[in-house]
């Protein structure tokens, strides 16, 4: 037998029940909440006595609220310091941080999750982005690491050599990801927030032992790395201009015995 529903629409009771307490713990508007705990009830059209219990429960409706944003604030404070550092003397940690609850988009249960998915924001919405182009870029090197390092485990192709040729191509491990950034960021701190303006390439890549690591690349060395994944080492280095993937070969050894590349093996 389907839900009943009252009010005004077709949405089941419990629906609208959930949006109301969503509004309670989400929307801005502190003041307004404590004159009328029951304005979120009456503004998802639940009956009269759904408003009342608002009301009749405002102290612990509130505590509910203040205990429920806190624990998603938290991971935002944790994981971001360093953008927290950026914002806050402006005045624009706590506007960034409400516009991002407002945007309803947490749906997962898991508090490991609200970071990406405020990193996912930053990068749909551009927000802030005007007054520092590189607030996207700081935000996402802050959990890179926890990102790499969290990254699900998968199988390594079969046949893979742990020396490389001029004529094998890379296979990076699944985990690892080489970037390329406008700014330094991974050089910002929670003293100095603001970046260096310098096109910056970074690997960062998982150790056996599960943590994480970044590492700072020249830009040819970054080149070689992603283009050499489908084509030869030799052809690559030498549109590159590099000696030949000799002059690599010690940096690849070491990303290889490291855990960053999988292996080497020969296009196909």
């Amino acid at each position: 037998m389907p839900e009943a529903t009252t009010g005004s629409g077709s949405e089941p009771r419990t629906l609208r029940l959930q949006r109301a307490m969503a509004s309670l713990v989400l929307d801005a508007d502190e003041v307004a909440l404590e004159a009328d705990p029951g304005r979120v009830a009456r503004s998802q059209a639940l009956p009269g006595a759904d408003q009342q219990a608002f009301r009749d429960q405002a102290e612990a409706m509130l505590t509910y609220r203040e205990l429920a944003r806190a624990s998603l604030i938290e991971p935002l404070e944790t994981m971001f310091p360093v953008t927290k550092a950026l914002l806050e003397p402006a005045g624009a940690w706590e506007p960034c941080v409400q516009a991002f609850l407002e945007a309803r988009l947490i749906r997962s249960g898991q508090y490991r999750d609200i970071a990406p998915t405020f990193l996912g924001w930053l990068a749909s919405t551009r927000w802030g982005q005007d007054r520092w182009p590189f607030l996207l870029e700081l935000a996402h090197v802050e959990i890179l690491e926890v990102l790499v390092a969290r990254f699900p485990d998968a199988a390594r192709p079969e046949g893979l050599r742990a020396e490389p040729t001029p004529e094998d191509c890379i296979v990076l491990d699944p985990a690892t990801q080489i970037l390329t950034y406008t700014h330094a960021v991974h050089r910002a701190s929670e003293a100095s927030p603001v970046p260096e303006i310098r096109p910056t390439h970074l690997i960062a890549y998982r150790l056996a032992d599960g943590d994480a690591r970044l590492l700072e690349l020249t830009p040819a060395t970054a080149a070689l790395l992603v283009r050499a994944q489908d084509r030869p080492l030799g052809e690559v280095a030498a549109a590159l201009g590099l000696a030949g993937p000799d002059a690599a070969m010690t940096l690849l050894k070491d990303l290889h015995r490291d855990g960053a590349i999988a292996g080497f093996q020969t296009p196909t």
